[in-house]
């Protein structure tokens, strides 16, 4: 289907068959003629507040059909959709909304600031439908999504039609999606991987199963027994509710999934064989990416299974580079900055010119990754540039060391960072949080020997602390720079 977004791609699937379920919401079945009718809606609340192109919306990213009314109905009136979490404080939410100077905001929440703001509800359908519409063009921008990352530091990513779609597409043929799909969707829609799949879905004519989080896993498995559902979409995080709660009994049921999408966060190598053990016809994908770069290395546990510790290989139609500081790309083997190119490439952040300068080189998106490409051209992901430990002019990655420690026993999690010695030859040294299982029973000496046997004595942390979780972002990255 040759279009120019995502928003053009779902009327033309809406028009091949706008009987077809689009949306199941708890009881609700939405077919893809009535979501088409209210993004019209929509579209009509918007012209008649005065948005037009480039103007940006920013609306409360909740779980429900209007979210989907309401992004595509930005679109359609070629308006920037910067969709906010949920949860977000006030003082952050009114930050944003500063940052980006909206001409107009849905949400039900009062929060102060100068621009004209409207509840997010069922009044935006209350108007009459938009007659009059151009789809956008490729090169304009569709979304400024606002992600903070493992630093706190909030950043708003500008997402061009094209880096939607090809987020989209690419994922599909990676996946093999096709518009006979039913997919669960537990994500939060205002967040990267959770509205990609919305947008892929839509995209194709398929059919989407909106649940609101992980603790209710029974919903997935009615979706499936019920309405056919045939994938899913998952958090690493998610999916070990979904074992916590249902122990052994979710297994019967994800037989019958086509695909599950991975993705968001790292997954122990463990846990890659073992569900791809207990699921041995599912096609169980595994993404790395940014919200700057999506989904640009994809992994299939079956079909790599002796190279699960990898990330994977580039996406269809992505290339992935490994280069040194200097913007030369190294050979096989040799440890860099993971780059990235291709049409899921943001044009850069929302008015920070600096920030989008540093993040480009001779055309490549730089991740802040460092990782390395083997000869079968699997990348293999080494850590964070800005985690990297300094010992005595050896590079330690913290993700080596934890995964190591997490292979023990008696722990449940585990985060390690960097801590600067004045006076020391080695200038650094390793200190490492551990989430034990139980803490009456750990012997530190016993790990460091367990350590000795599995790490070069220079990784082994030298101080060791109990903390009761690792702080981590919403969607499941570690975030070291909390702990001290």
């Amino acid at each position: 289907m040759e279009v120019n977004s995502i928003v053009e791609g779902f009327f033309k699937s809406s028009a091949n068959n706008p009987d077809k379920t689009a949306i199941i919401w708890g009881d609700e079945k939405v077919s893809y003629a009535e979501v088409s009718d209210n993004i019209l809606k929509v579209a009509g609340f918007l012209d008649k507040e005065g948005v037009s192109k480039a103007d940006r919306v920013v609306f409360y990213g909740e779980k429900s059909p209007l979210f989907l009314y309401t992004y595509l109905a930005i679109h359609l009136v070629n308006a920037i959709a910067v969709p906010v979490d949920v949860k977000l404080p006030d003082n952050r939410l009114a930050d944003l909304i500063l940052k980006t100077e909206p001409l107009i905001v849905l949400h039900p929440k009062d929060i102060e600031h100068p621009f004209k703001q409207v509840p997010f509800g069922k009044n935006l359908l209350d108007v009459q439908p938009l007659k009059n519409f151009k789809f956008p063009e490729k090169e304009t921008i569709a979304d400024i999504l606002f992600t903070t990352g493992t630093t706190g530091n909030s950043k708003g990513v500008k997402l061009t039609h094209e880096n939607i779609l090809a987020g989209a597409e690419n994922s599909n043929i990676f996946i093999g999606n096709n518009s006979s799909d039913t997919e669960i969707i537990p994500l939060p829609l205002h967040h990267a991987f959770g509205l990609r799949r919305l947008r892929t879905n839509m995209l194709l004519g398929a059919t989407v199963v909106l649940v609101d989080g992980f603790v209710r896993p029974n919903l997935f498995f009615d979706a499936i027994e019920n309405y056919g559902a045939n994938g899913i979409c998952m958090v690493p995080a998610g999916f070990s509710i979904v074992k916590k709660l249902m122990k052994g009994t979710y297994v019967k049921h994800f037989k019958k999934l086509k695909y599950i999408e991975f993705g968001s966060s790292p997954m122990e190598n463990s846990e890659k064989e073992d569900l791809a053990g207990v699921l041995p016809n599912t096609r169980i994908c595994m993404h790395y990416g940014l919200t700057e770069v999506a989904a640009n290395i994809f992994i299939e546990f079956h079909d790599s299974k002796l190279k699960l510790n990898a990330l994977g290989k580039p996406s269809p139609n992505t290339f992935v580079g490994i280069i040194d500081e200097s913007g030369a790309m190294l050979p096989e083997k040799e440890v860099g900055e993971i780059v990235v190119k291709g049409g899921v490439q943001t044009p850069g952040y929302w008015k920070t010119p600096e920030l989008t300068n540093d993040s480009f080189i001779n055309g490549w998106f730089k991740t802040g990754d460092l990782g390395y490409a083997d000869e079968e051209g699997y990348i293999f992901l080494s850590g964070r540039k800005d985690d990297v430990i300094n010992v005595g002019g050896k590079k330690v990655f913290p993700g080596e060391i934890e995964m190591i420690i997490n292979q023990h026993d008696l722990v449940k999690d585990s985060a390690c960072i960097s801590v600067k010695e004045s006076g020391s030859i080695t200038g650094e040294s390793i200190k490492a949080f551990i989430v034990p299982v139980n803490k009456e029973e750990f012997d530190v000496k016993e790990l460091v020997i367990f350590l000795r046997g599995k790490l070069e004595p220079y990784k082994i942390p030298g101080d060791i602390t109990f903390i009761s979780r690792i702080p981590r972002t919403s969607s499941g990255k570690k975030q070291r720079d909390k702990l001290k």
